[in-house]
């Protein structure tokens, strides 16, 4: 049975996609659970106009997204930290504590700049190998999805 598919099904395809596959699955599994249609001839209409409305809408994402990854590419966010005893020259000054991939997407969300795209920022993922633990200026990379990546810097400094 031909089917198009409402949603990207692993294993299966992407959305919008017209795939062949057995009458059973398609009938008691992909249609009552709203995941496809039957591929025919009104659908397949239907399919068209809806492609061109989801293309229009993710071109627009996408060009939010590049504002928004252009806007934390000049942002700076700040972090003051205890610090524990000072350093002796040449060493590395250590933090109480330490700044997280959790904390820095609180700040990203609390950025006044962006405060316009909550909605569009609400699931991006910071990339961050381990929790930042030395003051100092630091670069980490936000994934905002789409493809589209920035890098926003990030200043770790002492506690007054």
């Amino acid at each position: 049975m031909k089917i198009i598919l409402s949603e990207d099904i692993k294993g299966l395809g992407k959305k919008f996609e017209i795939k062949e596959v057995k009458d059973g699955y398609a009938k008691n599994f992909l249609i009552p659970g709203k995941l496809a249609k039957a591929a025919n001839e009104a659908n397949l209409k239907i399919l068209t106009q809806q492609k061109t409305v989801w293309e229009n809408k993710e071109k627009e994402i996408l060009e939010h997204f590049e504002k928004i990854a252009d806007q934390l590419k000049s942002a700076v966010l700040d972090f003051p930290m205890k610090v524990s005893l000072p350093a002796q020259a040449g060493e590395k000054v250590s933090i109480f504590g330490s700044v997280s991939a959790a904390e820095i997407i609180k700040a990203i969300k609390d950025l006044d700049t962006l405060k316009k795209y909550s909605e569009e920022i609400k699931n991006f993922e910071v990339i961050l190998e381990k929790p930042i633990k030395e003051l100092g200026e630091h670069l980490v990379e936000i994934n905002l999805g789409k493809g589209i990546k920035s890098k926003v810097k990030i200043k770790v400094h002492s506690q007054p």
